[in-house]
């Protein structure tokens, strides 16, 4: 960690200074700091990148996206990142699967380079920077799609995940979509802007339950992404009907006034 004197000049440009006094660092600030400054910290992350780090006292957000009365229910998947119970299907990137090669050839760059010398610190510096430019991408898909939800909906409804398992059977794929990361930024957004994440049980039958008349077929199996109910004949797409049923679940001890929306209300009213 650096600890350094700063001093803010009447343009916009900080200037840092490291303990050794040999090396200037110039920051531009991009947006204002709101709130009153406490602290301010210079960290180097293992990017080699220097991070100024404020602490400030400031009043709640003031939520930006408008209040909907709507509420959605969410399917988590492999072929489509997310299905809603609007029927609504949303491809998420696989930046680590897109630049795979380069990753690897990062590695092996690495693995030739003599332990302790400076160019493997290059060569690691490399990688990590790499790895940097994959969560960025990742993260960004992330924050956007959240937001793009929380502009139509005021409830969000998930089921709990089980991402270990989830890695066990699928792999590299589970890491590169990033349902976790996804699950806190939602949260993150939807504390920021006065929304909603309800949470299921992740033991809870989504897929195996009819969303029509609740008979459970028990011998669903993982290839089947169609089915018809044997009790009332409704057949089925296997995210579609998951996703009504998270949302059916969480909002059985739903707040007046928090109505599915779109093609899941229409369901509701029918059923």
């Amino acid at each position: 960690m650096l600890v350094a004197p700063f001093f803010k000049p009447p343009a916009a440009t900080w200037f840092i200074s490291t303990p050794d006094w040999h090396h200037n660092y110039k920051f531009v600030k991009s947006r204002p700091i709101k709130g009153e400054i406490k602290t301010v910290t210079i960290k180097r992350d293992a990017c080699g990148y220097l991070w100024i780090c404020f602490s400030v006292e400031k009043e709640p957000p003031t939520p930006e996206l408008p209040r909907t009365g709507n509420a959605v229910g969410l399917d988590f998947g492999l072929k489509d990142f997310l299905v809603t119970s609007d029927g609504d299907r949303i491809q998420a990137p696989e930046p680590l699967q897109e630049s795979l090669e380069e990753v690897q050839d990062l590695h092996k760059e690495l693995s030739r380079k003599k332990r302790g010398s400076n160019n493997r610190k290059k060569a690691k510096r490399r990688l990590v920077r790499k790895y940097r430019q994959i969560d960025n991408q990742r993260k960004d898909f992330h924050f956007k799609l959240a937001r793009r939800l929380f502009s139509r909906y005021d409830v969000v409804c998930i089921e709990e995940l089980n991402v270990g398992a989830m890695k066990e059977l699928w792999g590299r794929k589970v890491s590169d979509l990033g349902f976790a990361s996804f699950v806190k930024i939602l949260e993150h957004v939807a504390q920021k802007e006065g929304k909603e994440v309800r949470k299921i049980d992740r033991w809870f039958p989504s897929s195996q339950t009819c969303s029509d008349c609740s008979h459970r077929y028990e011998d669903l199996s993982l290839e089947e992404r169609t089915w018809t109910c044997e009790e009332c004949g409704s057949l089925h797409d296997r995210d579609l009907n998951a996703a009504r049923n998270v949302l059916e679940r969480a909002l059985s001890s739903a707040e007046a006034g928090v109505r599915p929306s779109g093609a899941a209300a229409r369901v509701a009213r029918s059923s």
